[in-house]
């Protein structure tokens, strides 16, 4: 009998699954395509693979011969998808806590296996809390683990758009209490500190609000909150903890204009080798060795990727030119997720180091 196997059936949107079909006839070939709900819109993809002489197929290590990509991947139908309605590009509701179910089938012969793959983007008991200050509004994400959890302040890839309240859940889910900002307008490089009220204010919340384990608030940011989140480091160099800062939407010329040497925190950097913004934290990594920073400093630069940088498990061929280019940015999603995950926890162990000098 056809049937699937699946590894975490139901889990966090950042673990891996292993996805196997098994009891079909020995070198038999199977279509197996997908089906997910993604804001409102429906995404497919579909692939045709052979089974082996035991009349199984492990999407990690069978390639394709034909369909939505060639290469062995156990996870390939998801980054892979793509929108019926090609104007389509939101991959998530407007609920946080509404899971993703993708419905698969694989097809071999008369024979017909189905099952349910669910990711989440954070756990149920996560709350969400929408902060409506006088001057200060955004959306608060506490993890429901006892005890004080260090902080990141999450900032907007464009001021006009969206909050991006998916990440901010995430990095609750993983431990971090997240205030995802919102403001209507990205100050630029030449900001000073009374420019940058807003998000003064936000750290300051942060601070007396959620009373963050060693004081520790990170900024993290991507596109326009890239930039952002290193003029922060610069200007706010006091109150910021940790530095992310991934696929920034600037191009700079050969020398970088902040004196982002001053910052008293360490910082990752992201992007893929293909993008504008590449240039951008290359002339930031520079000036860095030159002034030797005395922080951890991590950048990232991902061959064959050029934009879409976001966090694992998530359809990347909308954001890419091939399928190839597809499968690469997504393994970089995997990769820089946990690279700022790890980075983070190394920077709260830091955070700790003076404190505990003290005592």
């Amino acid at each position: 009998m056809l049937e699937f196997e699946v590894d975490f059936a139901d889990a966090l949107i950042d673990i891996d699954r292993k996805l196997t079909v098994k009891g079909a006839p020995a070198q038999a070939e199977l279509v197996i395509h997908t089906k997910t709900e993604r804001a409102g819109h429906i995404w497919r993809s579909q692939i045709t693979v052979q089974a082996d002489d035991e009349g199984k197929v492990d999407l990690s290590k069978v390639s394709p011969s034909a369909g939505s990509y060639t290469q062995a991947q156990p996870m390939g139908l998801f980054y892979t998808q793509l929108a019926e309605n090609a104007s389509a590009t939101d991959l998530f509701s407007d609920s946080v806590h509404h899971a993703i179910h993708t419905e698969i089938e694989a097809q071999c012969g008369d024979q017909v296996a189905k099952t349910v793959l669910t990711q989440r983007l954070t756990h149920s008991t996560v709350q969400r809390v929408e902060i409506r200050e006088q001057d200060l509004k955004g959306v608060l994400f506490v993890p429901s683990s006892a005890g004080d959890k260090p902080a990141v302040l999450v900032l907007k890839k464009q001021a006009v758009a969206p909050l991006d309240e998916a990440q901010g859940a995430l990095y609750a889910a993983r431990g971090y209490t997240a205030l995802v900002l919102d403001y209507s307008a990205t100050p630029d490089l030449s900001a000073d500190v009374d420019e940058l009220a807003i998000f003064q204010l936000a750290l300051g919340w942060l601070r007396d609000n959620a009373s963050p384990k060693n004081n520790f608030i990170a900024v993290s940011g991507y596109g326009e909150g890239a930039e952002l989140a290193v003029l922060l480091g610069v200007q706010l160099k006091a109150e910021v903890s940790a530095i992310i800062a991934c696929e920034p939407s600037a191009a700079v010329p050969a020398s970088y204009p902040l004196e982002v040497e001053n910052c008293q925190a360490p910082i990752l950097l992201a992007s893929g080798q293909l993008h504008r913004g590449n240039d951008y934290q290359q002339a930031i990594g520079q000036r860095l060795q030159q002034h030797g920073f005395d922080y951890n400093f991590q950048w990232y630069s991902y061959e064959g990727v050029e934009q879409g940088l976001s966090f694992p498990h998530v359809p990347t061929l909308h954001s890419s030119a091939s399928a190839e280019q597809a499968l690469l940015l997504a393994q970089a999603n995997k990769d820089l997720w946990f690279a700022i995950i790890g980075f983070l926890h190394q920077a709260v162990i830091e955070a700790a180091r003076p404190s505990q000098l003290n005592d």
